[in-house]
């Protein structure tokens, strides 16, 4: 009898959950600021997924092919049919009939411009919309995205016809990419390495620059202090000093028929790659280039 008590109570406590969560998700409703319409009748289902029952609620004229309404008036009819707990951001909604133009070519284009700038990038799916109707696309244009179009998962992008004209577009990709992130808090100046930093896959929203692709083992270090968790972005790291001004670096001298090194005094910072000069121990003073971490190799 107190098995099945319990299982009741686990029972009951289960729909309350549910419910609470139902109501919270439905409090939390916000319109859109532009929903895109099968035809020219605008209906509930547009707004509203799967209603018991659909009903239209507005129509767009004959001769256009949108319809902007006040948020006050979309939420009040909401109300009106028992959808109370919708709210809006903005001070008027837009209902734009969707155009059955091929949107393949610049798809294929946002494609194309996501996996240049991300190494590993899974991308789900791409949705593109005209900003106003169009019945028609034109035979040649280019599409042309942001610098910075990469950095989200949505925006404005345009096409450029051969007249120059310009033809605006909204989109939104679904993928996934590979970043860094950091497992611990790390300090400015703190070298980046496999044991404080993880590789990670998650779904592309918005970056505040671009993220680190590649994490080499002694060519990195942080910029500022980051918090655990956060995404590496290229604003986020520099090269990494591999020699330090005042200290002793290890220089090869090779050529065909002879190998020489020697140790020397770096008169300056260095990373991966830079140039410095070095002081020998009979003051003569040698140009070098930085290989590694207290190493280098005479120019």
């Amino acid at each position: 009898m107190l098995k099945i008590f319990i299982e009741v109570i686990k029972m009951l406590l289960k729909t309350l959950l549910f419910l609470l969560l139902s109501f919270y998700l439905s409090a939390n409703d916000v319109l859109k600021s532009n929903y895109y319409v099968e035809s020219k009748e605008i209906m509930l289902s547009d707004i509203v997924k799967n209603p018991k029952e659909d009903t239209q609620l507005f129509q767009i004229d004959e001769n256009r092919y949108s319809l902007r309404v006040k948020s006050k008036k979309v939420l009040q009819v909401l109300k009106n049919h028992g959808f109370e707990n919708y709210s809006s951001k903005k001070p008027y909604i837009q209902f734009t009939k969707k155009s059955t133009i091929n949107l393949d070519k610049i798809k294929n284009a946002i494609k194309t411009e996501y996996k240049k700038r991300y190494e590993k990038i899974d991308i789900t799916s791409i949705t593109v919309e005209p900003r106003g109707y169009l019945s028609s696309m034109p035979e040649s244009y280019k599409t042309v995205l942001s610098a910075k179009s990469h950095l989200s998962n949505h925006g404005t992008l345009y096409i450029k016809t051969d007249e120059r004209k310009k033809i605006f577009f909204n989109y939104k990709i679904v993928a996934k990419v590979e970043v860094y992130e950091a497992r611990k808090e790390l300090k400015k100046g703190t070298e980046l390495s496999n044991l404080n930093s993880k590789k990670n896959s998650i779904i592309l929203d918005k970056f505040r620059a671009q993220p680190l692709q590649t994490l080499k083992e002694g060519t990195l270090e942080s910029k500022r202090r980051i918090k655990k968790g956060t995404v590496f972005t290229q604003r986020d790291v520099e090269g990494l000093y591999l020699v330090k001004r005042g200290s002793s670096v290890n220089i090869a001298l090779k050529s065909s028929s002879l190998s020489i090194s020697f140790s020397a005094k770096a008169l300056q910072n260095a990373r991966l790659g830079d140039t410095i000069k070095v002081l020998k121990s009979n003051g003569t003073k040698v140009k070098v280039l930085v290989t590694g971490r207290h190493r280098a190799e005479v120019r």
